[in-house]
């Protein structure tokens, strides 16, 4: 008598492979995760070398940055500073442009990124527990030919913290060392942008009505700068209330 093969054996049901292109996709998304995890953790150890207690009043960023082409930027200088108590911290970066900054108290922070050759980003970001995202994508700087080496440009955008563009919001950018002052207003778009702007330490300040002032002093802008400056408003009081 022929001995066939166990029934499990006889026959391939490919409908019934665990390897589907949505299991796949979903491994690849879970490992992804992993190496996020394993990265963050090599960035914000190794300056301290110790094990750290968790702090539920502190937050950390977790970020990449990149240039117009997508390409890493691992020589880019990525700090953040505290806008209420100006604590500054200068993040390490890895080679493919990933960056991270730990055990920073709640508050709202300014994440600078600045690399000779390219456009100053300045991004205003609030912190709670982490890690938060925040990537960065950090364009050449423009041909300037023709224009005074001391004068430049701050351009960027406004946003509330759920990321809404705030057009009518007015930026006071002041210089009181070379006695200068100029006012823009946001566009529909949430966008704005300041010209001629001399060399030296600004105070910048963005207000509308229903949301916080943003006050932001020691703003170092040098050189034939070109700055791309993102600010984000928390809302009043008021208009927080009713959004409960």
């Amino acid at each position: 008598m022929k001995r066939g093969l166990p029934h499990r054996f006889s026959s391939c049901h490919y409908t019934q492979l665990p390897w589907t292109i949505s299991s796949v996709r979903g491994w690849r998304m879970k490992v992804n995760l992993l190496l996020v995890i394993v990265v963050f953790t090599q960035l914000v150890s190794a300056p301290w070398g110790t094990a750290q207690v968790f702090n539920p009043e502190e937050g950390s960023f977790l970020g990449v940055v990149r240039d117009s082409a997508n390409g890493a930027l691992p020589g880019v200088k990525v700090s953040a500073v505290n806008i209420s108590t100006n604590l500054h911290r200068e993040a390490r970066i890895l080679p493919s442009g990933l960056f991270g900054l730990a055990h920073l108290p709640r508050g709202i922070y300014r994440i600078h990124a600045e690399m000779p050759g390219f456009q100053t980003v300045i991004r205003v970001e609030a912190i709670e527990q982490g890690p938060y995202r925040v990537n960065l994508w950090v364009p050449a700087a423009p041909a300037r030919d023709g224009v005074t080496s001391d004068l430049g440009v701050l351009t960027g955008t406004v946003r509330g913290f759920d990321n809404v563009s705030l057009p009518g919001v007015r930026i006071t950018i002041r210089n009181s060392a070379a006695g200068k002052t100029l006012q823009v207003v946001s566009d529909a778009r949430g966008n704005y942008s300041a010209a001629d702007l001399p060399a030296g330490v600004f105070e910048i300040v963005a207000e509308r009505e229903g949301f916080q002032p943003l006050r932001m002093g020691d703003v170092h802008l040098s050189g034939k700068f070109t700055v791309q400056l993102h600010l984000k408003l928390q809302p009043g009081p008021e208009r927080a209330s009713a959004a409960r």
